[in-house]
């Protein structure tokens, strides 16, 4: 592992998720400022993940790219849009500026992970769980202090949080290798056939679990600060609430991909998303510390399985890694995000508790297709090849 580069990617990639994920801690005051319905709100969550559904295309293009340029446009695009839907005066003023950051999350996720996997070397299922803890971190410390920010403050001070992702740029830029190891010398890129090496069926079943699992992940994230809001929580309590479920899928994700580089990755991935479905259903049900506990373990079971099919997917198709990635990444995500407005739109009928009941079983659903998935397979050679030609 290249740990200076490594660790330098996964500093970036918590700006990303971080800026990514400061509409959902800051939801309840847009509900309040702009008067939207449970639907509006889901309508708004599906926007960046929507945008993500283009993965694959800027995946495609990314792994026929020299140097990989996404990686620093897309932390360019997030880092000024993302924190400028603080001062957004509309609705559709709103929605905009969650396109163009949307944008730049798709554009740099695709790209990023295959460096990530190639930095790794050949701990690539750990490797990634470490950028991917990155990541979710952002995801973990961003609702401790954007609502807090955004309701004591005020939403006009967003903006100013875009300056730590914008001078991180040039660390970026002057310490991370973005020379694309698959393309030096190579006199045209591989066919789209050729990068994905027969693996189109078992990229498939990856991409369906994802997408099974994401509805629930993204739905039941998304409405949790709403519910605890009317629970009668405060601005903190919405916080912790949404910081315990996103830190626990750091933690599961990094506990089960490091399982992954020692035993078959197919059981940790259904495993995991059969427990976590009583967790998450109970959890609606309790208080205190049972409810806390509950949704840490629901969270991180549920989310144990994101690195290990990153990685999985990257081992099947290592010449199209980035598209590879961008399956169980973004637009997997995105067309899971495309259940949000009807979660919101059920919840505005039935109630936001019972919407999120039926939200915790899909996970028995989504472990069907992985029960089908393959084991690891043997690329060590590959990686070790890979890793020789970026030093």
């Amino acid at each position: 592992m290249r740990k200076l580069p490594f660790f330098v990617v996964t500093v970036a990639h918590f700006f990303v998720d971080s800026y990514a994920t400061m509409l959902t801690p800051t939801l309840p005051i847009f509900v309040d400022r702009l008067e939207l319905s449970h639907a509006s709100a889901g309508l708004l969550g599906m926007i960046v993940s929507v945008c993500n559904v283009s993965q694959p295309l800027l995946g495609v293009w990314a792994d026929g790219m020299r140097r990989r340029w996404l990686v620093l446009a897309g932390l360019a695009l997030v880092s000024v849009f993302m924190p400028l839907m603080g001062v957004a005066p509309s609705y559709w003023t709103l929605v905009a500026m969650l396109c163009l950051g949307g944008i730049g999350v798709a554009a740099f996720h695709p790209q990023v992970f295959s460096l990530a996997g190639e930095l790794a070397g050949n701990r690539r299922f750990f490797g990634l769980s470490l950028f991917t803890f990155g990541g979710t971190m952002g995801l973990g410390v961003t609702p401790l202090w954007a609502a807090p920010m955004a309701s004591r403050i005020g939403l006009e001070w967003l903006p100013v949080v875009g300056l730590p992702g914008l001078i991180f740029l040039f660390v970026l830029w002057r310490v991370v290798p973005l020379d694309n190891p698959h393309m030096k010398g190579a006199g045209k890129r591989p066919s789209l056939l050729e990068g994905l090496d027969g693996a189109g069926r078992h990229l498939a079943l990856i991409t369906a679990v994802v997408i099974l699992r994401s509805m629930t992940t993204l739905g039941y994230g998304f409405f949790l600060t709403v519910l605890a809001k009317e629970r009668g929580l405060s601005d903190i309590e919405w916080g912790v609430t949404l910081s315990v479920y996103n830190v626990s899928g750091v933690v599961g994700s990094l506990i089960f991909g490091y399982l992954a580089d020692r035993i078959s990755p197919r059981p940790l991935v259904w495993g995991t998303l059969i427990l976590s479905a009583p967790c998450l259903y109970l959890y609606l049900g309790a208080e205190g510390i049972l409810a806390y506990v509950l949704l840490t373990l629901g969270g991180g079971l549920l989310m144990a399985s994101n690195s290990i099919l990153v990685a999985l997917a990257q081992e099947l198709a290592p010449k199209s890694s980035g598209l590879a990635s961008s399956l169980p990444l973004g637009f997997s995500w995105g067309v899971g995000s495309l259940a949000l407005y009807p979660v919101g739109w059920i919840a505005d009928q039935i109630g936001l508790t019972g919407a999120l009941a039926g939200l915790a079983w899909l996970p028995l659903v989504s472990a069907i297709p992985a029960f089908f998935l393959p084991n690891r397979p043997a690329k060590l050679d590959e990686d070790k090849t890979v890793t020789e030609a970026m030093t």
